[in-house]
């Protein structure tokens, strides 16, 4: 009678973990179903560290070839300033659109964050060079200007790495002009 149960109640499991994993049923849910089946010890099993595992990989994809590609436009492309900011502003966006959405999923969008931060101060660098023509003065400006939006960020959403690259940025900017 206990086999026949043991083997009711694995099925059971098994189809709260593929709701779970297909989202017919909301988290919380599956949560407690599982909690209840499996006398609390459901809840925290392997299958939920598989999607951590992809997303964490999808984010560095997203991270590593939008780098790779704004690194290609900035530096071996023809196109103009225009099209160049236009094309690198898009990546920013794009990658602070997926960090925000991650971060809203309970994710870490630590990497997508410092990629959008990247290519918003290549890009900046490399503006501020053509538009200028190389004036040194609006590229120590153009460094300031980047590290205190670092700064800023870092402490509106209480990202302790941004608030320290600023400052360290910043701080090694003046270094570099006062010598």
């Amino acid at each position: 009678m206990t086999r026949i149960k043991d083997s009711k109640t694995e099925t059971i499991i098994h189809e709260i973990r593929l709701w779970k994993q297909t989202k017919m049923l909301p988290e919380q849910y599956c949560d407690f179903l599982l909690a209840l089946y499996t006398e609390g010890e459901g809840i925290n099993d392997s299958p939920s560290a598989k999607p951590q595992k992809k997303t964490l990989l999808k984010e560095f994809l997203i991270s590593i070839s939008s780098l790779v590609i704004s690194l290609f436009v900035i530096y071996f492309t023809e196109l103009s300033i225009v099209l160049q900011t236009a094309i690198l502003a898009s990546f920013v966006g794009l990658l602070m659109g997926v960090g925000i959405y991650y971060s809203k999923k309970q994710f870490s969008p630590l990497l997508l964050y410092t990629s959008a931060a990247c290519i918003l101060f290549l890009s900046s660098i490399k503006i501020t060079g053509k538009i200028f023509e190389g004036d040194i003065s609006q590229i120590y400006m153009t460094l300031f200007l980047n590290c205190f939006i670092w700064i800023g960020a870092g402490v509106k959403w209480k990202m302790n790495y941004f608030t320290l690259a600023g400052s360290v940025g910043a701080t090694l900017v003046g270094i570099y002009i006062l010598l």
